[in-house]
């Protein structure tokens, strides 16, 4: 887990912003250097940033079973206290959502990131899988290539991944979301089809503040001007 930012006073009053990157990332590859830890470190916010489990420099299983539960092994790794405010991008984003559904209280704000419909279905585990261990099939849709692209270029270990990405499913049902009392921002790209469609789970959220950034990807989402430019001011004034 990369050490908080230091270095200078941490804004009075406000908690830490903890940033979640998503399957075959860590948080170095994800958000290390990007606009939006820019623009946090800017406006004097702490900043955590934590490495999926099965993900990172420290060893992993390579069990499916043993990352079963992988939303509570994510909330042991984050600050102790309530409303904290973070920001989880595709699969961290997912589990900040079953976190935020199972203790209500532990988050003020959050921001989640390429995430849409594809939190109410299944990963493609075996599919995914296959092609991160074996190669890419011939024909392989583009939105696979750069998924597993940018896996093996991660430093990830590549079977720990496998074993994540083939987890027993606990897929949240939409009602589950009623109960979620931080403030919201949902922020996909129109180009973004890992996670479109977007309105299954604006839906479930109708509280949340809803953008679709025109032209941006998948991949390309959490290091984007867009995604700073959004979730700065929400996570540093008054939300929207």
């Amino acid at each position: 887990m990369p050490e908080p930012q230091t270095g200078f006073l941490p804004s009075a009053g406000e908690p830490p912003v903890v940033l979640v990157h998503g399957w075959g990332g860590t948080y170095r590859s994800t958000w290390s250097g990007s606009a939006l830890e820019r623009s946090l470190f800017q406006a004097r916010r702490t900043v955590l940033g934590v490495d999926l489990p099965g993900h990172g420099r420290t060893p992993a299983a390579h069990d499916p079973r043993a990352y079963a539960d992988i939303a509570e092994q994510l909330h042991a790794r984050l600050p102790a206290g309530r409303g904290i405010d973070a920001v989880g991008f595709s699969l961290g984003g997912k589990l900040l959502l079953h976190l935020a559904a199972r203790d209500p209280e532990r988050f003020r704000r959050l921001v989640i990131a390429g995430v849409g419909a594809n939190l109410f279905r299944p990963e493609n585990g075996q599919a995914v899988s296959a092609a991160l261990l074996g190669g890419l099939p011939d024909g392989a849709p583009a939105s696979l290539r750069n998924v597993i692209t940018h896996a093996w270029g991660s430093g990830n270990d590549p079977r720990a991944l496998s074993a994540v990405i083939r987890r027993p499913a606990r897929v949240l049902d939409p009602v589950e979301l009623a109960g979620i009392q931080a403030k919201l921002l949902l922020v996909t790209g129109s180009d973004d089809f890992v996670a479109q469609p977007v309105k299954p789970l604006v839906r479930a959220l109708p509280s949340a503040h809803v953008v679709v950034v025109q032209g941006l990807d998948h991949l390309d989402t959490p290091r984007s001007d867009a995604l700073a430019e959004l979730a700065g001011p929400f996570l540093t004034r008054a939300a929207p």
